[in-house]
């Protein structure tokens, strides 16, 4: 499963407006009758402090980073375990390949993706790609990834939790077939299958996935190199 975000450049996004926050309470010293010195305390209007000595004006030091304009899900195209799941027996699951078909799938998944950005109507568009390692996975990723140019793409990270859920190492079909029937009794979510997961597990890391890809987006990380912000 790849994760493909196409982002505005900092050059086409809204201008960003910065708030000012004002403090408007003045504090000034003074000396008493006694020639001792004393704090008075004047208040304006709106309630708000300020220091006149030192003139404070506090901004936003950095614009915020453009958000994405899309986030698109892909799946991997057509894969060996799809037209035979005897594969699964003899081959590890992350080392399954795609199919010619899959192959075919992928190249014109790409296309469909760079006509649906392009039809946004900017010009500046990039992408920045999240893939699973699996080998089906990277190469739906390379036959996609031909419909765009390499100045359109941002950048490209493998991530190992979009990988699919596990059901265990090499997976005899007559196994799996009792294993899904004791995880019909026992609960689909919760049920983990041996060596493998259950829904549950996918679900936490897809979770954990989820609050880096927001991570990523708040501080530019998507964003070509040279207009990142810094981390």
């Amino acid at each position: 499963m790849a994760c493909l975000i196409s982002t505005p450049s900092l050059a086409s996004s809204p201008q960003v407006l910065l708030r000012e926050l004002y403090i408007s309470n003045t504090i000034r010293c003074s000396e008493d009758t006694n020639g001792q010195a004393k704090v008075s305390l004047k208040t304006s209007d709106n309630g708000s402090t300020r220091f006149p000595e030192k003139n404070l004006l506090m901004t936003s030091a950095t614009p915020r980073p453009p958000r994405p304009r899309r986030i698109i899900l892909v799946r991997h195209g057509q894969s060996e375990g799809n037209i035979d799941e005897c594969v699964y027996t003899r081959v590890a699951d992350p080392k399954i390949a795609l199919t010619e078909k899959g192959m075919a799938e992928s190249e014109e998944c790409g296309k469909r993706i760079r006509e649906m950005i392009e039809n946004d109507g900017a010009d500046d568009w990039k992408v920045y790609f999240y893939v699973s390692p699996y080998k089906r996975t990277l190469e739906t990723l390379r036959n996609l990834g031909k419909a765009f140019g390499r100045s359109r793409i941002a950048g490209v990270r493998e991530e190992p939790r979009l990988r699919e859920q596990d059901f265990g190492n090499f997976q005899d079909r007559e196994q799996m077939k009792l294993q899904k029937a004791i995880r019909a009794l026992y609960g689909r979510f919760f049920y983990r299958f041996p060596n493998g997961e259950s829904a549950a597990d996918v679900y936490d890391r897809i979770t954990g996935f989820r609050e880096t890809l927001r991570a990523d987006i708040d501080i530019g990380r998507f964003q070509p190199p040279g207009e990142q912000s810094p981390t």
